[in-house]
């Protein structure tokens, strides 16, 4: 099961996630975040993941893709801060190649 909380700021919308990131969930996840760009296209996007005690394949792939689109991912705890520094890691690899 998974929860998404949604804070609208002045420059930024936070997505809060909790539960386990699965199948599903990327769905549901995706669906949020295209709905905010298709919204503000401008505005900054944000993913608190302190409360994900899971991630698969699926998931992180789509969280590989939101990095790269822009979207600033905040991971607490030890198994989200190596994800997020993976995907990191992805990304810069990704744009040195260009």
């Amino acid at each position: 099961m998974i929860r998404i909380g949604v804070a609208e700021e002045n420059t930024s919308t936070t997505f809060t996630i909790e539960g386990k990131l699965t199948g599903q969930s990327a769905i549901e996840l995706e669906r949020c975040w295209q709905e905010a760009v298709a919204a503000e296209p401008m505005r900054a996007i944000v993913v608190n993941l302190a409360a994900v005690a899971y991630v698969d394949p699926e998931c992180r792939a789509l969280l590989a893709r939101m990095r790269r689109d822009g979207v600033k991912l905040v991971p607490t705890g030890c198994l989200m801060k190596v994800i997020v520094d993976q995907i990191e890691a992805e990304v810069t690899n990704d744009q040195a190649r260009l």
